[in-house]
This record gives structure tokens, C-alpha cells and sequence, in this order.
């Protein structure tokens, strides 16, 4: 007689493992896909930009202008539904105020409403007839400004014999909310 006296067990038990192993691959494949597909994109790379606050003394012909310009001098462009914009002000003889413009571009000539979360006495759009916020653009690319007014009365006063608030410090940071990193930021002492 011819007896056989291994079992098929050697066979089936790698047949298991293996299964196993694809198993356990595709339960941790879908888990890591899923955590990846989680991870926000990067931020636009915008290169340089220059920041510019113009102070125009009272009595002269556009007196009580106080012009915020922040130019995007290279790298990607930013859509402006993208953006946010804090602007800070302080000084020794006013409380901290800040504004965040949000909702951009703004629907009108001037910030709306909408735009506005904090302190909408600080930053305004009205006498402003350029810049990216108010051309019709939807993308802030290199060349192109984002300009904008901080009011003298209500919003704080940068001028040698302010009217308004005494304000000493200006400080605006433009962040891209997708990301939530800050793209450009500028600190004025006029």
C-alpha cells in the first residue's frame, strides 16, 4: 500500500497568508489615499511684492489720502477669490484695530458689506479707481497693484497732525486661504 503522509495544510496555510497580506495592503492603501487626498495645496508662489503707503498732508490738493498700494512684482498669480487681506493699525495714542477684507473681489466700487469682518472704519475702496480689487480682475499677477484707503476721521490718522486716531504702525498681510499661508506682508512706519 502506498500511504501518503503529508496533509495539503503547508499549501493551504500559504494560500492564507497571502491572502492576508493583499487584505491587510488594500485596508491601509485606501486609509493612506484618503489621508492624502486630505493635504491642501501648496501656496501659490508669489515671488516678491512691494508695499507702498502713501500719506498726503492736509491743505495739499488730494489732502486727508492715506493710499495703501501692494504690488505683485513676479511669481504665479493669486485668484482673488483666494485672498484674504488683514490690515492692522496702532499707535500709542489709539486702541489696536484690525480688519480682514474677505469675499474678494468686492460686487461694487468700494468694499461691500460682505467684505468686510473687524473694523470696516478702517480700510475703504471709495476715491480708489485702479488696482486689481476694482479693475474687473479675477487673478492678482505680476504688474498688477491691489490698492486700497484707509480713512483719516474713522479709520486711523498716520498724518504729523492727525485729526483721527494716532496711529504710528501699519501692518498688511495678504493670505492665501486655501492654504492659509501668508503670501506677502508689509509693515509701514510712515
Amino acid at each position: 500500500m502506498n500511504q501518503q503522509n503529508r496533509a495539503v495544510t503547508p499549501v493551504v496555510s500559504t494560500i492564507l497568508m497571502v491572502a492576508i497580506v493583499i487584505i491587510l495592503a488594500a485596508t491601509v492603501s485606501v486609509f493612506f489615499f484618503y489621508v492624502a487626498d486630505d493635504i491642501n495645496e501648496p501656496a501659490p508662489n508669489v515671488a516678491d511684492t512691494t508695499g507702498e503707503f502713501t500719506v498726503t498732508p492736509p491743505g495739499e490738493r488730494a489732502g486727508n489720502k492715506q493710499i495703501v498700494r501692494i504690488t505683485h512684482i513676479a511669481g504665479e498669480g493669486v485668484p482673488l477669490d483666494e485672498m484674504e487681506i488683514i490690515v492692522r493699525a496702532s499707535g500709542n495714542n489709539m486702541d489696536d484695530t484690525q480688519v480682514r477684507l474677505v469675499n474678494l473681489p468686492p460686487s461694487d466700487t468700494t468694499f461691500d458689506d460682505e467684505s468686510y469682518e473687524g473694523n470696516e472704519d478702517l480700510v475703504s475702496g471709495r476715491g480708489v479707481t485702479d488696482g486689481v480689487l476694482f479693475d474687473d480682475s479675477s487673478t492678482w499677477t505680476a504688474g498688477q497693484s491691489i490698492i486700497f484707503r484707509i480713512p483719516v476721521t474713522d479709520g486711523a490718522d498716520f498724518r504729523e497732525d492727525p485729526n483721527g486716531p494716532d496711529a504710528d504702525e501699519l501692518e498688511v498681510i495678504i493670505v492665501h486661504t486655501p492654504s492659509n499661508a501668508i503670501i506677502s506682508e508689509n509693515t509701514f512706519r510712515p
